[in-house]
């Protein structure tokens, strides 16, 4: 075996070696100064986008492009792709559907290069779509998670500031919206008031400012009272001249929050017989309840009237 490799491969090596290397320096000379083509791909750019336009559609981010040049000079090419774009010129662009061949002229190459661009092979052309941009302010909507502790109850409301928001974005789009949503906001087993900042959530394709909106949750715990001795009146029919009551006097209990149970007094709440309706005799009644003041919004809870019958006399 080394006889053989000695013989058959070693004899003459450097001979062997050096027309090898004459070999490849040949072919590369060849190479270097053949005319060919090739395809590169190269980013695919908008230019010139009307400031009060925005588009949407499919735009690729490279292009398949075809080059011819001698080999050396396509060689150095490929060592610069960062110099190379397709740029399309949309500045004839107005509202409506855009579509436009992609040609030899959108191709851009360093000025030195030696090399004929061909043409763009892929895409070949561009198809988009072009809106108005416009600004409205609209409404910012809370999104709300959750449920407070046990004992707890929501008072106030959902308090958003600021309340809206300037939504910007194609025509289109931002006119099929009401009011702008935020992130939610989990208020789970909460025991007091809940303040978040949260970012709001633009519409697809929409930019939204501010950012970011406070929302604020407010909870109280959940208080008792009970009302005693309270005066019931009794709501005559005409023609009666007395109406005897007994017992006179009633008990309420309320809930609610502890800040709107805490500020209730006797005269905020009336307990009434309404008679109207009957003539002389004896009935056996019950007596209704009500809140003098607009507290019902404030989550104030009452209960029936105690006792819960009551006898009356009318003559």
């Amino acid at each position: 075996m080394r006889a053989f490799l000695r013989r058959h491969v070693f004899n003459n090596a450097a001979i062997k070696i050096f027309s090898l290397v004459l070999a490849i320096i040949l072919y590369l000379h060849v190479f270097a100064r053949q005319e060919r083509e090739v395809v590169l791909e190269m980013p695919l750019e908008l230019q010139d986008v009307p400031a009060e336009l925005t588009w949407s559609g499919a735009l690729p981010d490279a292009a398949s492009v075809r080059l011819r040049g001698v080999g050396m000079d396509l060689f150095k090419l490929r060592t610069r792709t960062g110099e190379m774009r397709v740029r399309v010129d949309v500045s004839e662009a107005r509202p409506g559907l855009y579509q436009r061949p992609l040609v030899a002229d959108d191709v851009r190459i360093p000025r030195d290069a030696n090399v004929e661009v061909l043409g763009v092979e892929s895409p070949q052309q561009v198809s988009l779509v072009f809106d108005r941009l416009m600004t409205v302010r609209l409404p910012v909507a809370p999104t709300v998670e959750g449920r407070e502790a046990p004992g707890y109850i929501g008072v106030g409301g959902v308090v958003v500031e600021p309340d809206s928001a300037a939504v910007r974005g194609p025509e289109g789009r931002v006119r099929s919206f009401e009011f702008v949503r935020t992130e939610p906001v989990d208020i789970s087993q909460a025991e007091a008031t809940v303040t978040r900042r949260v970012p709001l959530v633009p519409p697809p394709g929409c930019s939204v400012m501010p950012p970011d909106v406070q929302i604020r949750v407010g909870l109280e715990r959940v208080v008792s009272r009970t009302f005693s001795d309270l005066e019931v009146e009794v709501l005559l029919p005409a023609g009666i001249g007395e109406a005897q009551l007994t017992p006179p006097t009633g008990s309420v209990d309320v809930s609610g929050p502890q800040s709107a149970v805490n500020s209730l007094t006797p005269e905020d709440l009336r307990l009434s017989v309404d008679a109207r309706d009957l003539p002389s005799g004896t009935y056996t009644v019950m007596a209704s309840v009500e809140l003098r003041r607009s507290l019902s919004s404030a989550g104030i809870r009452v209960e029936p009237v105690k006792p819960e019958r009551f006898e009356l006399e009318l003559e």
